[in-house]
């Protein structure tokens, strides 16, 4: 009776270990390299330089950034401050003196039309003409009522030659530009950086529905991403959101924020604690990665494989970048699988013991 029990009881847990998948943590090394019914490209990462010219950009600036050019501080445009100093020669008895001394009229702004209205000479077009330009103008149109007359014209300021700042910066809203703080990084730094310890920041100009976005530690290391900004521009500061994710036989896996824009992949490894010692294959570490560019420039989906257990993948790990949206997983063990079994069959034993015992 204690025979046909036993044998019972392991009949009926083979029965529900045949009609149950093992649970597991993920894919197998030989699902992932299967490319039969997936087609997507297995890459060893000793040959990541081939998708190098997707690495995680520096910058991204559109044409019409970098084609734009500077901006024109010498030609008058709305919204310019000026100062006008009007005064004349003295005279030889012909003329009556109209001026006893030189009258600076302050503040007198260039309007909506281009035009600026001064005593005795009235309106004047300024828009599109130098300061230089303006005074000539000017000085013509009050030649017949002053003698010898003397114009001097200065520009101070302007409320069209503006850009906005947001994000995460100490003095938010409109800077004026000048021809000292008139590139992206001039009116960064004038603005002020709220920075959290350790963190990463990116810098976005809108300008007529295009968008530039620059690392902060690019733009202040590259002069090549100093763009110059055009009144009107918006630009923001933000820290950097972009993510990838770990998981798998690791230590810790998670949804990461990327710190830097040159972290690797063992980067990545190191901050999940690394592989995990009892269930890690280390033949089968994969990052997944959408969108890569192979040798025919065409972009697709892209699986790379480490084997940690070749010091050459190891040394390529360190310079194998990862980019927003990557996936790196660490297959299991093949023996985790089995060990799995065993210990289900062990419990099915375990029971078969018991039931035994209590006949």
């Amino acid at each position: 009776m204690t025979i046909a029990r036993h044998v019972l009881v392991l009949a009926l847990g083979a029965t529900l270990l045949a009609g149950c998948a093992i649970p597991r943590g993920g894919p197998s090394i030989t699902e992932i390299v299967d490319q039969e019914e997936t087609n997507i490209p297995v890459v060893p990462i000793t040959q990541w330089r081939a998708d190098e010219a997707l690495a995680p950009p520096a910058g991204i600036v559109p044409d019409e950034f970098s084609l734009a050019g500077s901006t024109d501080f010498e030609e008058l445009r709305s919204g310019d401050i000026l100062n006008v100093t009007i005064s004349e020669a003295g005279g030889d008895g012909t003329f009556p003196v109209t001026l006893a001394g030189p009258v600076t009229i302050e503040g007198i702004s260039v309007a909506s039309d281009g035009a600026v209205t001064l005593p005795f000479a009235g309106r004047v077009d300024a828009s599109g003409l130098t300061t230089a330009e303006l005074t000539t103008a000017i000085r013509q149109r009050i030649d017949r009522q002053l003698f010898r007359p003397q114009v001097y014209v200065t520009r101070i300021g302007s409320t069209g030659r503006s850009v906005t700042v947001m994000g995460d910066v100490t003095q938010g809203g409109a800077v004026e530009l000048t021809p000292q703080t008139s590139s992206l990084a001039a009116v960064i730094g004038a603005a002020g950086i709220a920075r959290e310890e350790g963190a990463e920041y990116v810098v976005q100009v809108h300008r007529d529905g295009a968008t530039a976005e620059i690392g902060l530690d690019t733009l202040f290391s590259d002069p090549t991403y100093d763009i110059p900004l055009q009144p009107g521009d918006v630009i923001s500061l933000r820290r950097d959101s972009r993510f990838y994710i770990i998981m798998g036989s690791v230590g810790d896996a998670a949804r990461v924020p990327l710190p830097r824009q040159d972290y690797m992949l063992m980067d990545a490894l190191g901050s999940a604690r690394g592989l995990e010692e009892r269930t890690a294959d280390p033949t089968g570490v994969f990052v997944f990665r959408r969108d890569a560019r192979l040798s025919d420039g065409e972009p697709r989906d892209v699986v790379y494989r480490m084997d940690m257990s070749d010091p050459v993948n190891i040394f390529a790990a360190t310079d194998f970048p990862l980019r927003p949206g990557d996936v790196v997983y660490v297959s299991y063990a093949s023996f985790t699988q089995t060990d799995k079994v065993l210990r289900a069959i062990s419990g099915v034993s375990s029971l078969a013991s018991s039931a035994t015992r209590v006949r």
